[in-house]
């Protein structure tokens, strides 16, 4: 996992929707996994095998282990304690453990927030703080 300071996302790096997570070169070094929290909500973020950034939640779905500490391959990351794979959309690609023939990985995902690269910088579109979410679910049904 690359050491980073806390990441503060009301401070002066927002731009609009969009807010600076980290800086391109953070992703530089062997095993790059940074820890982001966006709105009080844990991610972790990576770059796949082709280039393309990923900004997925942090704790798989199955036991809840840190993905900070698992491993990129195969375009994605693998968890640490039993293999779950997921791609930078947040959707698992392969559960090591299921039976041959299994769908059952289609069905989970982790949540997942747009990032974009621009000027040696790495954005992340804005996330609602968890008080903000809960208090603005539901507004726009009748």
């Amino acid at each position: 996992m690359t050491d980073s300071s806390k990441i503060d996302t009301d401070a002066d790096n927002a731009e609009g929707d969009w807010v600076q997570i980290a800086e391109v070169g953070q992703l530089d070094p062997e095993r790059p996994l940074i820890p982001v929290t966006l709105g009080g909500r844990p991610f972790v973020l990576f770059r796949d095998d082709d280039g393309h950034l990923g900004l997925i939640g942090r704790h798989c779905p199955h036991r809840g282990a840190d993905l900070c500490y698992g491993r990129l391959e195969d375009s994605g990351l693998r968890c640490p304690f039993h293999g779950w794979h997921f791609d930078r959309t947040g959707q698992c690609v392969e559960q090591p453990a299921e039976p041959e023939g299994s769908q059952m990985y289609k069905a989970i995902k982790v949540p997942m927030v747009p990032v974009r690269e621009e000027e040696g910088r790495i954005l992340a579109r804005r996330v609602l703080p968890r008080e903000d979410a809960r208090a603005t679910a539901g507004k726009d049904r009748p």
